[in-house]
């Protein structure tokens, strides 16, 4: 056998990744329905406080809105992204997550932001899936779920000309 045509041992692309690196991108990204969600929130409160979570809110499988921590939001306020806020208690957003998310997901006068506050602090922003580009959220794991009022899912290609 020549040396032209013995097999080259080269690394598979798999093996040239780090067994964690495609994980470990997105384990601090996390897709729940908004009825798990409202369940689970005292667990990832402090998860998504900390930047260790991102989750995208779902309600029949599509995307309504971001819960994510106050540092992926500051800058998008300061900039003049976000105009229209509100504030309010973990326990009321657990309560009313139908309607933060229908009042995030309204194009014109709507909210951009809802701050969550634990003891009138802010711990964590729900924001609108208009400001996706602008989150640090893996896109393409939610492009094709995202819903909007005018025409039920947005088209997963105009979406990735923004990002």
């Amino acid at each position: 056998m020549s040396a032209f045509q013995q097999p080259l041992n080269l690394p598979l692309p798999s093996e040239l990744i780090p067994k964690n690196a495609l994980t470990h991108q997105n384990d601090s990204f996390k897709q729940l329905p908004l009825s798990e969600l409202r369940v689970s929130l005292p667990k990832f409160k402090r998860q998504v406080q900390l930047g260790m979570k991102r989750i995208a809110a779902t309600y029949y499988g599509e995307v309504v809105g971001f819960l994510v921590p106050l540092k992926d939001v500051v800058g998008l306020e300061q900039d003049g992204w976000i105009k229209n806020t509100e504030e309010m208690s973990l326990s009321d957003f657990r309560v009313q997550m139908t309607e933060c998310w229908e009042k995030l997901n309204i194009e014109v006068d709507g909210i951009d932001c809802i701050y969550l506050t634990f003891h009138t602090r802010r711990v964590a922003a729900f924001v609108s899936t208009r400001f996706m580009s602008h989150l640090p959220i893996p896109i393409s794991d939610v492009t094709h779920k995202l819903l909007t009022v005018e025409s039920d899912i947005v088209d997963s290609q105009k979406s990735l000309k923004f990002s």
